[in-house]
């Protein structure tokens, strides 16, 4: 049974270190393994994670994006800490990195994430709240403001026109005028508008909050047990059928080599069994998370890889650009459809 260029797979390379990458027998081989074999490639944030600060995720992408030419490269943000214009800009300039590959995975700040955003920026006037409802707020606000900034420069804005020493027609370039609860943005933005127009821009959704999906995103990583996973599918499905929905999965023995991990998981059989099952529930891929990145990596792209796609469950690759590859509508410019 073949499900055709649908179904994608993922991996997470939110590494403790990056010596599995630069260093190690072969990196650059694995490295180009991980690019072939995968459709896109997330990298988390460590400040916005439960563990505190660490990797910086939008410089670890333009890393990865400069050494690869197939997968797609989401960058994790905290948004409730870091400023949106910043990060639009980051994701924009990574978009160029990758001719068309980049995306964002908007990582919102909660409870003891958030006490340490606090910490961190001496709490600044307050901000952010410790709030559930307010942090929500500023969530959806920013990446709304995100969305808004790529679109303030129309397609065809850099003229280079030597006659009239203009680099830019000023007439493409929009100001957002945005202004919400804790930030007021004018606009434009400092960096053209990126390849893919809007990059993709991607959430963890776990089934006891789901405030994420309150925003204008276009990929929904689901963090579920298996046999949650299929009704929670259908019910996000069912109110947001354009969203793209994948399925977090662990992958690798515990760190105290005692192997907790799920049958379908560490069985090639079992996996190809379960993504038949997840993408029959409506899913739309798999991201695999490796325990150890330094262990698991290798058998993952020797092992798994090779049998999941033997057995049909995905095509190859289509599509230039990380909105074709997963089928996303062409983006339009807000602006100029609205001047229309």
């Amino acid at each position: 049974m073949t499900f055709g260029a649908n179904f994608h797979l993922g991996i997470d390379l939110s590494l403790p270190s990056q010596d599995p990458l630069v260093q190690g027998s072969n990196p650059d081989s694995l490295l180009q393994r991980l690019d072939e074999g995968f459709d896109l490639i997330t990298v988390e944030d460590g400040f916005a994670l439960p563990t505190g600060d660490g990797l910086d995720a939008i410089l670890f992408a333009n890393w990865l994006g400069a050494r690869t030419s197939h997968a797609g490269i989401l960058a994790g943000a905290p948004i409730n800490f870091l400023e949106p214009f910043h990060v639009s800009t980051a994701i924009a300039t990574l978009d160029y990195v990758t001719e068309g590959r980049a995306g964002l995975l908007a990582q919102p700040l909660e409870g003891g994430r958030a006490a340490a955003a606090r910490r961190a920026i001496s709490e600044l006037n307050g901000y952010p709240e410790d709030n559930r409802r307010a942090l929500e707020r500023d969530f959806d606000e920013a990446i709304d403001v995100i969305r808004r900034l790529w679109d303030s420069w129309e397609d065809g804005a850099v003229i280079r026109d030597p006659e009239s020493q203009r680099f830019i027609d000023g007439a493409k370039l929009r100001y957002v005028d945005f202004r919400g609860a804790n930030f007021n943005i004018l606009g434009p933005s400092i960096t053209p508008r990126p390849p893919q127009g809007q990059p993709v821009i991607a959430s963890i959704v776990e089934p006891e909050n789901s405030a994420s999906l309150a925003s204008d995103i276009d990929l929904a990583f689901l963090c579920a047990s298996d046999r949650d996973l299929s009704s929670l599918a259908q019910g996000i499905k069912s109110e947001y059928p354009e969203l793209r929905l994948f399925a977090d999965v662990e992958f690798g023995a515990d760190s105290a080599g005692k192997d907790t991990t799920p049958q379908w998981v560490a069985d090639v059989e079992t996996a190809i069994t379960t993504a038949r099952t997840l993408a029959s529930a409506g899913l739309d891929g798999i991201r695999f998370l490796p325990r150890e990145p330094e262990r698991d990596l290798t058998p993952l792209v020797e092992h798994v890889l090779p049998a999941i796609r033997n057995a049909g469950l995905v095509q190859a690759q289509r599509g230039s650009t990380l909105r074709e590859r997963l089928s996303l509508p062409a983006a339009t410019n807000r602006y100029v459809v609205a001047a229309a």
